[in-house]
């Protein structure tokens, strides 16, 4: 049986050539494309089941290739950025991808990476459907919908998983080190990065989210 198909979208072909042969000796397909409308053609084919993305791309860049997947498509997407980068960074994560790594990296570092969000993904979709309910927010934990007040609110992969880490303890703090485990498979990401998703999550869910910050600690999501 064939394994994951993993989706490299990277003009230079070295850089294809190096990480290929390590995510084929793990048991996965790969596809490649050299520029940002390839990459997104190759995603719309349905068929990928996850895609490791360079943020410097002819055609359109990484970025804005994420924003387009997001539109339809919830597939982890890991960034490859520059260390000098950050800007890029943070606004990759805001338009939902799932994880990032910097250039000259391990090899073996992404594959990694690459395992842990499919296991992730797998583990999900596995779920048994369950409502969830706080307040005016109801999460349906397998179908990942939310809806306040009855309106579904469409968010990013980490803001849902933000979102149920929070709902899952109400009223206890909850260190941004755990959230951070909450929702993303890697402890590499530094602790602001709860911060720029929680502010995310609160503008799209407005008043019906009571979560308040706790000074040097974490979140609380206020549960009546």
């Amino acid at each position: 049986m064939a394994g994951p198909r993993i989706l490299i979208v990277d003009d230079e072909i070295h850089l294809r050539t190096l990480v290929r042969p390590y995510l084929e000796a793990d048991g996965y397909e790969v596809v490649e494309a050299a520029n940002g409308p390839a990459g997104l053609a190759a995603i719309e084919r349905g068929d990928i089941d996850l895609a490791i993305v360079d943020v410097m791309l002819p055609g359109f860049d990484g970025i804005e290739l994420v924003k387009r997947v997001r539109e339809t498509n919830d597939l982890p997407i890991i960034l490859l950025t520059a260390r000098r980068e950050e800007g890029d960074r943070i606004a990759g994560l805001r338009l939902g991808a799932d994880d990032y790594v910097t250039k000259p990296f391990s090899v073996p570092e992404l594959v990694a990476r690459v395992g842990a969000h499919l296991r992730r993904k797998m583990a999900t979709s596995d779920e048994v459907e369950e409502p969830l309910v706080s307040g005016d927010v109801q999460i349906m934990v397998a179908a990942r919908v939310v809806r306040v007040r009855g309106r579904e609110v469409e968010l990013t992969r980490r803001e849902f998983d933000l979102l149920l880490a929070l709902v899952r303890r109400p009223n206890r703090v909850i260190s941004r080190t755990e959230l951070l485990n909450a929702a993303w498979p890697s402890t590499y990401f530094v602790e602001k990065t709860v911060d720029v998703h929680l502010a995310g999550l609160r503008k799209k869910l407005g008043d019906a989210l009571n979560v308040s910050a706790v000074r040097g600690v974490g979140y609380r999501l206020e549960s009546s």
